[in-house]
C-alpha cells in the first residue's frame, strides 16, 4: 500500500492505566491496517509503559515517554509534530474506536478532496449517554467560520481524520490561559481555514465520560472561571475567523457571530450563567470581551471591520445588549 494511504494515530496518555488497554485494542482491531500509532506518555509512567509493552510487538505501534509533562495540549501538539503521513487522527486514552473507524473515514476523505477533515458521530457512555453529531461545514472560508461559530460547540470534528496539509497550516492547537479550555474547537476553526469539515453520518467512536475526564472537570469549575474560559474561547474563535480572506462586511458578520457565541443562550448557557445575569452584568460581559480582544488577543478588529470601536460597540449593543424593562 502506498504511503499516501497511511494514517498516523496520535494517542496522548496521562495517568491512563484504567482504560488504556481497551483504547489500544480498539486501534489494533481496525479493519483498515495501514496506520502507525504513536503513544506519548506525558511523563514517566511505569504502569502505562507495561500496558503498552505487548502492543509494541506490532510494528505499527510506537511508544515515546516524555521526560517532563507537556500538558494535554502540548502532548497532542508534540504528537502532531511527528506527522509524516498524509493523514492524522487523535485517539483518546479512554475512548473506543469502531473497528471500521479508519476504513470508513479514509474512504470518505478520498471521495471529498475539498475536505480538511472527515468525522463521524460519537456515542457517549459512562457518566453520560447519548450521541454527539455535528453537521458538515462547507462553503466559502468566511461561511465555514460562521457555521463553526453558530453550530459547533463540542469537539466532535476534532476526533476525525485530518489531512496533513491542514494540520501544518493550523500551526498546532492554540493554548489559552484558562487551562486551555475548548482549545480543540478553536483548532477546528484553524483547520477550516484550509477546507471543509465533512460529517459521515454514522457512529464511529465511543467517548467514555468519567470523573477524571478533562471535560468533566470543566463542568465543575466555579461560575466565574467558566465565564472567563468561555470568553477566552470565543476570542480564540474570532482570531481564527479574522485570518480568512474576507471582505469588511463579511468580517462584521463574523464579529457579530463571535459575540453571539459568547452571549447567546443556545451556545453559551452550559458555560455562562446567562439566566442569572441582569442587564448590567450582561453589558459587563460584552465589555470584558471587547477589552480582551483589544488588549490580550491583539486583534485589530476595528481596522479589519473598516470601522471605529465606537461603531463596533453600537452594532453589538443593537444586537446583543439587554435592556431592563
Amino acid at each position: 500500500m502506498p504511503a499516501a494511504d497511511t494514517v498516523t494515530i496520535g494517542l496522548p496518555v496521562f495517568r491512563g492505566e484504567q482504560f488504556l488497554e481497551e483504547a489500544l485494542l480498539s486501534a489494533q482491531r481496525q479493519t483498515y491496517p495501514h496506520f502507525e500509532l504513536i503513544v506519548s506518555l506525558d511523563g514517566p509512567d511505569a504502569v502505562c509503559e507495561e500496558i503498552c509493552r505487548p502492543f509494541l510487538r506490532d510494528p505499527r505501534f510506537r511508544l515515546v515517554v516524555q521526560p517532563q509533562r507537556l500538558g494535554w495540549v502540548g502532548n497532542i501538539n508534540w504528537l502532531m509534530s511527528q506527522l509524516a503521513t498524509p493523514w492524522w487522527t487523535y485517539h483518546q486514552q479512554d475512548d473506543v474506536l469502531d473497528p471500521r473507524y479508519l476504513e470508513v473515514l479514509v474512504h470518505s476523505a478520498r471521495a471529498t478532496p475539498e475536505a480538511a477533515v472527515v468525522y463521524g458521530d460519537i456515542e457517549a457512555f459512562g457518566l453520560y449517554s447519548g450521541t454527539f453529531a455535528q453537521q458538515s461545514v462547507t462553503g466559502s472560508a468566511p461561511a465555514r467560520q460562521l457555521a463553526l461559530m453558530y453550530e459547533h460547540i463540542a469537539g466532535v470534528a476534532f476526533r476525525g481524520l485530518t489531512r496533513a496539509e491542514a494540520v501544518t497550516l493550523s500551526g498546532g492547537i492554540p493554548l489559552n490561559e484558562v487551562d486551555s479550555f475548548a482549545c480543540e474547537v478553536a483548532w477546528m476553526a484553524a483547520i477550516a481555514r484550509w477546507g471543509e469539515l465533512r460529517r459521515v453520518p454514522r457512529t464511529l467512536s465511543r467517548k467514555r465520560y468519567h470523573a477524571d475526564n478533562v471535560h468533566t472537570k470543566w463542568d465543575a469549575w466555579p461560575a466565574a472561571k467558566r465565564t472567563r474560559a468561555w470568553m477566552v474561547h470565543c476570542a480564540a474563535m474570532l482570531e481564527q475567523a479574522m485570518l480568512v480572506d474576507a471582505s469588511a462586511p463579511e468580517r462584521r458578520l463574523l464579529w457579530l457571530a463571535a459575540v453571539g457565541r459568547l452571549a447567546s443562550p443556545r451556545t453559551a448557557a452550559r458555560h455562562v450563567p446567562l439566566a442569572a445575569m441582569d442587564a448590567a452584568a450582561h453589558t459587563a460581559l460584552l465589555e470584558d470581551f471587547f477589552a480582551y480582544v483589544r488588549t490580550v488577543k491583539g486583534i485589530d478588529v476595528a481596522a479589519l471591520l473598516d470601522a471605529s470601536w465606537d461603531d463596533v460597540r453600537r452594532w453589538t449593543a443593537g444586537f446583543y445588549e439587554r435592556r431592563e424593562p
